[in-house]
């Protein structure tokens, strides 16, 4: 060990291999931290979605909520030939 140590500080080469030595540490802790920073990035973005969605899931179910029973009828059938048989009979129903 003690070789290997006045190698390094002692030469021209070893100074130049320590030195190689020291940059990939570096480069290797730059990418780790680089990689781990995307994958917060990347997870953050995906809960911020799935909190837009679960946002718009309640407004569309406080929306359906209010709704009297023939205008739920003709949200769900949409423009199906349905709706006019369907619907109607809803319009006498309290």
């Amino acid at each position: 060990m003690g070789a290997a140590l006045s190698f390094l500080i002692g030469t021209k080469a070893g100074r130049a291999v320590g030195a190689v030595l020291l940059l990939l540490v570096l480069a290797a802790a730059a990418y780790h931290q680089i990689r781990q920073g995307a994958f917060t990035e990347a997870e953050h973005k995906a809960l911020q979605g799935t909190v837009k969605a679960e946002r718009e899931r309640k407004q569309d179910d406080a929306y359906l909520q209010g709704l009297e029973d023939y205008n739920l009828c003709l949200e769900y059938l949409g423009n199906s030939r349905l709706q006019n048989t369907e619907c109607e009979q809803l319009r006498r129903v309290h």
